[in-house]
């Protein structure tokens, strides 16, 4: 497919399928997201909406608030936070939607996690609310009993610093009240359009750099080729049996899975 277009964008349900397609295509992959994994261009949406915003990338408390544990987009963006100086992090989640220990492993700056939004919220110069997602819980009960645990509202934005800003990565259900849109500080809607032009400013970045050069491939240096298998079900891995099975060290010595982050086991 890739010799008919300039650049291929792919959304995909299983972890990794964007890595495994940029291995084998000859023009430049977007990931759109990939299953419950990273979303790197939102995060890349994410952090030039803080900096226009805040006028920096350092030196700020972003709290998170909502589905912390399957959220793709706040784990990419804690992530990013990582290169980052003067970080705080708030991580605001019902016990059981917290982020996994995995990721707070690789935390390398302050952060603290609580269950109040009301308490932490003055705190904090950015705001990151994330909607209860239904489609990562096995049962209706399970997701009905959490679904409207945290509700951000104009008496809740009244606890809040003046210039703090509220993104989310969209679509909401009802975790922000419509009435929160006509405050300043809400900050959404300027980050789908900010959306709109990184992902413009993207394409024409990687079709500069595929004409000067066509013939690089990924690199594999410093990977584990071979001495461990991914046993994640929605690990690209799992269905396409003639990948290459890859991982990386981790920050805190484990080895994760390049396409999936989900941690070894030994052959």
């Amino acid at each position: 497919m890739s010799e008919y277009c300039d650049i291929i964008a792919m959304r995909h349900p299983k972890e990794g399928a964007p890595l495994v397609a940029a291995r084998a295509a000859t023009v430049p992959v977007i990931n759109g997201g990939d299953g419950g994994h990273c979303h790197p261009t939102q995060t890349l949406a994410d952090l030039l909406t803080i900096f226009r915003e805040k006028g920096r990338l350092s030196d700020f408390t972003i709290g998170f608030c909502g589905d912390l544990k399957f959220g793709r987009t706040v784990h990419s963006l804690i992530a990013a936070l990582a290169r980052y100086t003067g970080i705080k992090v708030v991580l605001i989640s019902p016990e059981e939607l917290r982020v996994p220990s995995y990721i707070k492993k690789e935390i390398d700056f302050d952060f603290e996690e609580t269950t109040s939004l009301e308490d932490a919220i003055g705190s904090l110069d950015v705001l990151y609310m994330t909607r209860i997602q239904k489609e990562r819980f096995e049962t209706d009960e399970e997701y009905n009993r959490l679904k409207d645990s945290y509700i951000l509202t104009a008496e809740k934005m009244a606890l809040a610093k003046e210039d703090m800003c509220v993104l989310h990565p969209l679509p909401r259900v009802n975790e922000i009240s419509v009435k929160v849109d006509r405050d300043p500080r809400a900050c959404y809607f300027k980050q789908v359009a900010n959306g709109k032009y990184m992902r413009m400013a993207l394409i024409l970045k990687l079709l500069e750099e595929a004409r000067v050069s066509e013939n690089e491939t990924l690199s594999e240096e410093g990977l584990i080729l071979g001495e461990h298998r991914c046993f994640n079900p929605r690990c690209i891995t799992s269905t396409e049996q003639e990948v290459t099975h890859m991982f990386k060290v981790s920050r805190s010595g484990a080895h994760r899975c390049v396409y999936c982050e989900a941690k070894a086991r030994q052959l």
